[in-house]
């Protein structure tokens, strides 16, 4: 404790000083002999007091006396004196630690004390200091400081270095104000500052963090600082005698917990003034308030793929792609949210390189900035962490601990908590990423998570947010952009599992770089790009909580409120249910919210941690602010705000609750951007129109108007429909025969289901109108892979034209669930194609007569007879027949057998009849069609006419005409359409719009790259190339009807004149009738890339839904296949509403691993594992009921050592297996294994393994923590043996004498052996051996020798031989199957996948396209380290250490040489025995191989042979190479530095 110091001199000291009365001091002066005397005592002590003499002077040669005496003091105590200063001398006393200086007239700190650097107390109270000089900042070591009783005016600010002072004591001085740098002396905390003429304190006193008393009594303040209400540990506050005014008064006199209280409200109070009065003035528009942005110094000018981060009430923007110079930036830009003023930042530090795609997270626990990876200028991915410190404005770079994430751009980065930070995705080089990651802000560490369940894609610019211990991702981009949303339940570290998150309501559309945030259990969007790279300017909420009151139900409640208060309250609402008593999942809404913003080009989007969402634009209509004309001087010149809870959810009708109709955007898209996305050679066609064109246009137009007059209830007919440009086109031109490269599209069926699954289907925006436009089906298949049930049927026909088919494009009425492609009510085909092939395969064995049985040998039993009733067996027959549908004649001729889809009730649907739907017609004739049908071009399916879903045909059209079905009863409103005639011809059934026009059978179109090339490129109208087609004639002079109406086409287009408004005006030379030819087609040449054609479905993932069935479909080959090379899964369900499995297939391709499907039945829990050739151990199918038995079956010719064909375990019981063709003609063994003397010889093995655990322990230290045991079981006991032998084929042993069975009974000890049956005999030669000694023996042929005792005893020891062997041969296949079953378990964890040729080129493509210019870094491998000893700093390596490290260097690469030898050489070893048995068996059966078994052998020798060439060569080369490598490794070593010991 610090005694508070007095003002004056002690009392009871006289003026004259102590030291006077006992004769130490002569006139102010120390003597000699008392010096002596004080340095004697404090050569003991360690203390020097000098106090009340009333010395005047300390001389040089004192101090130095003092220096010799003394030297190790601790203390000075010089209290009482009349000293003005103290001589340098005393500077040498190292070791003061306290001086003590009250009470002299001192009038500067002396010079001296800056030589003391343990000096730690300080006491100069009473002296006459009038200022604290610069020279205090010498005291580094200062804890105490005591300048009370003085006379300072002012203290130098330099007192802040003293960074260790504690204590600090100025009262009782003369001092007006502080320095505002006291404010950073952290560690103070004591402060007196009584007694003074303070009028203020400076606000920097809030910085004084560990101040626990303050002393300000008796001053003149008026107010306290309010900052000081943020001095948390301010315990001691003494404050009176001041001028403080009420209620500050009161609250000062109080306790110290309020007063600080106090403090904070006044701070946070000053604070909102000066925000409202630097504020700028806002405009306010509906819900938002718009600033203009003021500029500091200059603003961030308009950049792409920057970070936008909001955080502590400032918005920073940080990196990013220049627009105007195209090149990256580090620039950081940051305004503060109140006062709206750009500020440039110039911070210190080392800063992160110019980048883009990077992700930023501010870390609102520490306050600070975090910048993660990004793609810098060099286009050198990164995985670098920054953080920004807005405090102290320096950048810092961060090295977490742990593994790394890999190099990655686009990737998205959350807070999870206050010391946890996510990351997921991204993009890496030449791939994407789907990985999670924590980096612990505490421990700065790196952690991967481990996930289970069905994680998201790889993909990057997704949107991520955490909240209530949940991870939110949603949409981003992998080879589409999604709109999925998943989420990630992160409360138990050990067990996270992904979800999708199944929603309904109106979900924003696919997107990227977009925003997430999650506010009271409700997730808002903003900002982002859709599909078309087009701006979202829609902001989109969902309710994660699903058992929330809906909106209708809350109005009635208010309704009857008054009521309901004076009655009972309400029960609790039970869940609902379905009708059979189900719970029913209620799931969670997406909503629309009025955003009520308008289109900006340039606006970039933030939430604010006060739930508001920021935008940063260019201009604003509100405010008058126009954008700069010049790009370099533009940059986000308005801020907009809003509260996100003040937008109100947009009211939607129960009709329009249906996601945004994606076709209409992508028409607007292309429409406003007048088709700049499309190729420059193709644009013309779709942005203009040709002469021909508009002829037929406004002859369609006469034919519509003239047919409207006729048939005014009739529909208005789609004949000229705007295309996806906006402009209109006669809907036959859209039709465009086309005949793709893909051979697999020649055939009706095959084309069909292209076009179902490649095409995404969207249902009409208005169910009872046709589509306002009609894309062409390039774009359709080419670029959108989306479409209605008009572009299913515009492409379908396209295509089936092209190979020749007579196919039309119909328009009429379809059922609900046609229009909606709901298939929940019909059997999926897969599994209808199944049941029609099993059918006719019973029926086929019905059918397949019998074979005639040989006739009997005289020597062989009587087969039984066949007491089959064949009566029975006829009757069954003709049931069969009756059943079966009768056959067709054609192979094209549709099913009727196929179950007829039920139409819906009337009632079930206000739309029914009404609903317009689009599918396509092919007539018989052509390509061998023996039937007229329907084919539905969403699910592939083939109709009759007659039978048939649809309501109703208005009209049809193909590429060269259009018809309106005048038909009564097959129009509109009939239940369905039956006794349609379909001949065109007969106008009085068909109405063309095109008279007069003879039908054409329909030719193939050739697209062949050589004819093409050969003919050229047919030019029209507008200068644009056209596709020659040659159309293949199928009947005689078709060729000069072509011919004939190309020149027709040709002198139109020469008459055709087109003004410079782009009118068409024709040559009045021309007749009209002449000019009514049908214009080429506008829709360019289609083309399917082949990576497009590859991904087989829409986004590369396609699930249908049928009854009790789920069937999915996935992409082949390409980006999107999968990762595991699933490309179809068919899941069949016991229920209808799908939740209890009953069997799961999978399919796959290109699996290393050669897994081609795999079943699991779910009622049994067995498992079908099925694989193609070449699958490792010969594997072709595993069969498996987990814990009860499991059956594998062998490809024979894999299996060339065994001839093994099937091996079934009945697991710990039995184990059977069959073979073919082997050597020693063995075709079946079973073991039999004894289960209880398994489980004695595992209890025995776990006993030994414990007591020799316990015999360890016990001899080892006495403090060791207990193991868990651990041993190898022991393989299963066996209980018998049996094998089965056929008989060879042309051997010269009778068959009485070859082995049929062997038998070996472990348990009882036995072998039996059973022969063949010889020709004439009914019964087998038997023999007995035990293993007493004693043998029975049946010997069938009475003519055959007996056996001596000596045969009998050397067969009996051949027996046991063999026994020996077969069990080691057992134990072998034990072994086998233990790595067969590893080998699976690792084949699942890491599986690759096969490429061809042509998509190894494209991945190689795309790889080199992503111009990353990644310089190569060598990764320096110390290959002496892993052999080097322990090693002291600065002592060198001793000879033997040298030579032991050495030796272990060398000797490591000669293990490793050697074992590579090994493996060349085990390879060479294995050809050559493969080799030789081939000949040995080409020699035993040369006799009877056929030519083609011959071929086939000499075809194995060569390569065989080719294979031993290469092993030898490889084998010689790399013994001149590990010579080489060994040599030069010994030099290495001896001219290594650190085994110069050696030397």
């Amino acid at each position: 404790e610090r005694s508070a110091p007095l003002p004056g001199r002690p009392e009871g000291v006289s003026t004259l000083g102590a030291g006077d009365a006992l004769g130490m001091t002569t006139s102010g002066v120390l003597d000699d002999e008392a010096l002596q005397l004080a340095l004697k005592d404090a050569s003991v002590k360690g203390k020097l007091s000098l106090a009340y003499l009333d010395l005047t002077e300390i001389t040089s040669e004192q101090a130095t006396r003092v220096r010799a005496g003394a030297p190790n003091i601790t203390e000075l105590d010089l209290r009482s004196n009349n000293l003005t200063d103290l001589p340098d001398e005393l500077g040498d006393l190292k070791a003061l630690r306290v001086i003590k200086l009250d009470y002299n007239k001192l009038e500067h700190l002396p010079a001296m004390l800056t030589k003391l650097p343990r000096l730690t107390n300080l006491q100069m109270g009473g002296n006459q200091l009038s200022t604290v000089d610069a020279s205090v900042a010498e005291l580094r070591a200062l804890t105490d400081l005591d300048l009370s009783g003085n006379r300072l005016i002012t203290v130098d600010p330099a007192i802040a270095r003293c960074e260790k002072l504690v204590y600090l004591n100025l009262e009782n001085n003369m001092l007006t104000a502080l320095p505002p740098e006291v404010g950073s002396m952290e560690n103070l905390r004591v402060l007196d500052l009584s007694n003074c003429q303070l009028a203020t304190l400076p606000d920097t006193v809030s910085g004084l963090v560990s101040l626990t008393r303050l002393e300000v009594n008796n001053n003149m303040l008026k107010t306290l600082p309010p900052s000081m209400g943020r001095l948390e540990n301010l315990k001691d506050l003494d404050c009176r005698y001041n001028l403080l005014q009420e209620p500050e008064k009161s609250k000062a006199e109080g306790p110290v917990r309020g007063y600080l209280e106090y403090l904070k409200e006044e701070e946070e109070r000053i604070i909102q003034e000066e925000i409202e009065r630097l504020k700028p003035v806002a405009t306010e528009v509906g819900n938002y308030l718009e600033y203009r942005m003021k500029l500091e110094d200059e603003g961030p000018l308009l950049r792409s793929r920057h970070s936008t981060t909001c955080g502590a009430n400032h918005m920073y923007v940080f990196g990013g792609l220049l627009s105007h110079k195209g090149c990256k930036t580090n620039e950081l830009f940051v305004t503060n949210l109140d006062r709206m003023v750009w500020m440039k930042k110039d911070p210190g530090g080392e800063r992160p390189v110019e980048r883009d795609g990077h992700c930023a997270v501010f870390d609102s626990n520490r306050k600070k900035l975090l910048v993660f990876g990004g793609r810098d200028a060099e286009k050198k991915r990164l995985n670098d962490l920054f953080q920004y410190d807005p405090e102290t404005d320096r950048w810092t770079r961060l090295s977490p601990d742990g593994e790394q994430p890999a190099p990655r751009e686009s990737a998205s980065m959350a807070q999870l908590d206050e010391d946890t930070l996510v990351l997921f995705g991204g993009k890496g080089a030449g791939a994407r990423f789907n990985d999670l990651w924590f980096l612990d802000l505490k421990r700065m560490e790196w952690t991967q998570a481990a996930t289970k369940g069905d994680a998201p894609s790889p993909r990057q610019d997704a949107a991520i947010c955490a909240c209530d211990s949940k991870i939110y991702l949603h949409a981003g981009q992998d080879n589409f952009v999604r709109n999925d949303l998943y989420e990630l339940d992160v409360s138990n570290r050990e067990e996270m599992h992904w979800t999708l998150v199944n929603t309904v309501g109106r979900p924003p559309p696919p997107c990227h770089s977009h925003l997430l945030h999650c506010i009271d259990g409700k997730l808002y969007i903003a900002g982002g790009f859709d599909e078309l790279g087009g701006q979202i300017i829609k902001f989109y909420s969902l309710d994660l909580d699903p058992s929330a009151k809906p909106a209708d139900e809350e109005e009635e409640g208010s309704e009857g409120e008054a009521e309901a208060e004076e009655e009972e309250p309400a029960a609790v609402p039970e869940p609902v249910t379905a009708d059979d008593g189900e719970p029913v999942e209620i799931k969670p809404k997406w909503g629309e919210l009025d955003s009520e913003i308008e289109f900006n080009q340039n606006r970039s989007v933030g939430f604010s941690t006060d739930d508001q969402i920021v935008m940063l634009q260019v201009g604003s209509k509100a405010m008058g602010i126009e954008a700069s004309a010049l790009p370099e001087h533009t940059y986000w010149d308005v801020l907009k705000l809003a509260n996100v809870l003040n937008l109100y959810e947009l009211e939607i009708d129960s009709e329009d609750d249906r996601p945004v109709n994606q076709k209409k955007i992508r028409v607007e898209h292309t429409t406003i951007s007048a088709g700049k996305d499309l190729p420059s050679a193709v644009r013309q066609g779709f942005v203009s129109v040709t002469g021909a064109e508009a002829r037929m246009l406004e002859h369609v137009r006469d034919f519509h108007a003239q047919y409207v007059e006729y048939y005014p209830d009739r529909f208005h007919l789609l004949l000229d429909p705007p295309n996806e440009c906006g402009v209109r086109k006669f809907v036959c031109t859209t039709v465009r025969p086309s005949k793709l490269s893909f051979t697999e599209l020649y055939d009706l069926e095959p084309c069909a289901r292209f076009i179902a699954d490649y095409l995404e289907y969207e249902p009409l925006e208005n169910p009872i109108m046709p589509p306002e436009s009609i894309p062409s089906p390039y774009t359709v298949l080419g670029t959108w892979k989306a479409g209605d049930s008009f572009d299913f049927s515009i492409a379908l026909c396209s295509l089936l034209i092209g190979v020749g088919y007579d196919a039309y494009v119909c328009m009429g009425y379809a059922p609900k669930e046609i229009t909606e492609n709901d298939q929940t009510r019909d059997t999926c085909p897969l599994l209808e194609r199944e049941t029609a092939a099993a059918a006719a395969a019973a029926e086929d064995a019905l059918k397949t007569p019998q074979k005639k049985k040989a006739a009997p040998s005289k020597y062989k039993i009587k087969e039984p007879t066949d007491l089959t009733c064949k009566v029975d067996e006829m009757i069954l027959a003709e049931e069969l027949a009756k059943m079966a549908p009768p056959e067709s004649k054609e192979s094209e001729a549709p099913d009727k057998s196929l179950p007829q889809r039920p139409n819906l009730a009337t009632a079930e649907d206000k739309y029914y009849g009404r609903r317009v739907h689009s599918w396509v017609l092919v007539r018989a004739g052509s390509r061998e069609m023996a039937e007229t049908v329907f084919i539905e071009p969403t699910t592939a399916r083939k109709y009759p006419t007659d039978a048939s879903p649809y309501l109703g045909l208005e009209y049809l059209w193909n590429h060269s005409n259009f018809w309106v079905n005048i038909q009564p009863g097959t129009i509109r409103k009939v239940p369905a359409i039956k006794n349609l005639d379909t001949n065109l011809k007969d106008t009085t059934k068909w109405e063309p719009v095109r008279a007069g026009v003879e039908e054409i059978e329909i030719p193939v179109v050739v697209e062949d790259a050589e004819q093409e090339a050969a003919t050229g490129e047919a030019t029209t109208e507008d200068g644009d190339a056209g596709t020659a087609e040659t159309e293949a004639p199928t009947t005689s002079g078709q060729d000069t009807n072509v011919d004939n109406a190309a020149k027709a086409r040709k002198s139109m287009t020469d008459a055709e004149d087109v003004n410079e408004e782009g009118d068409v005006s024709i040559s009045p030379e021309i007749d009209v009738e002449q000019t009514l030819e049908m214009p080429a087609s506008w829709v360019p040449k289609m083309v399917i890339a082949q990576e497009d054609f590859d991904t087989t479905c829409p986004r590369g993932h396609k699930t249908t839904r049928y009854h009790r069935c789920i069937h999915e479909l996935f992409a082949v080959f390409g980006p999107c296949s999968r990762w595991d090379g699933l490309v179809e899964k068919l899941c069949t369900f016991s229920d209808d509403a799908c939740k209890n499995k009953s069997e799961e297939r999978e399919t796959f391709r290109r699996r290393k691993d050669k897994l081609c499907e795999r079943i699991v039945r779910h009622s049994d829990e067995t498992k079908i594992e099925r694989f193609e050739y070449g699958s490792a151990y010969g594997i072709k199918e595993i069969r498996e009921i987990p814990d009860v038995e499991r059956k594998t079956h062998f490809y024979v010719s894999s299996r060339a050592a065994d001839q093994l064909e099937t091996r079934h375990e009945v697991f710990g019981k039995r184990l059977t297996e069959t073979f073919s063709g082997r050597d020693d003609h063995m075709v079946y063994r079973s073991i039999v294994y004894d289960p209880e003397g398994t489980a004695r010889a595992i209890e025995e093995a776990r006993a030994k393994a414990e007591a020799d655990a316990a015999a360890a322990a016990a001899s080892g230290p006495a403090k060791r923590r207990p193991k868990k045991v651990k041993f190898e079981e022991p393989p299963p006991v066996i209980a018998k043996m049996t094998q089965k032998f056929e008989l060879p084929v042309n051997s010269a042993v009778p068959p009485h004498q070859c082995v049929s069975k062997r038998v070996f009974d472990i348990a009882n000890e036995s072998i039996r052996v059973d022969y063949h049956y010889g020709s004439g005999f009914i019964t087998t030669t038997q023999k007995w051996f035990y293993k007493d000694g004693t043998s029975s023996i049946t010997l069938v042929n009475p003519k055959d020798p007996k056996p001596t005792e000596i045969e009998i005893q050397e067969e009996f020891h051949a027996l046991c031989v063999t026994e020996k062997s077969i069990a080691s041969e057992i134990r072998d296949v034990e072994r086998e199957i233990k790595d067969i079953v590893m080998n699976r378990a690792k084949e699942e964890m890491a599986i690759d996948l096969l490429s061809p040729y042509f998509d190894i080129s494209r991945i190689k493509t795309a790889e080199e396209s992503d111009d990353e210019e990644e310089a190569e870094q060598d990764a320096g491998f110390d290959y002496l380290e892993p052999y080097m000893p322990p090693i002291i700093p600065g002592h060198d390596l001793t000879v033997s250490e040298a030579a032991e490290a050495m030796e272990g260097c060398l000797n490591a690469l000669k293990e490793r040489l050697i074992d590579r030898a090994n493996i060349i050489k085990g390879r060479l070893d294995r050809e050559d025995a493969a080799l030789v048995k081939r000949r040995n068996a080409f020699e035993r059966d040369r006799d009877v191989m056929t030519p083609a078994e011959e071929e086939e052998f000499n075809r194995a020798c060569e390569e065989s042979t080719f294979k031993i060439n290469i092993l030898n060569q490889r084998l010689e080369r790399h013994e001149e190479i590990s010579k080489r490598r060994f040599l030069e490794l010994d030099a290495k070593l001896r001219a290594d530095p650190r085994l110069a010991a050696l030397l």
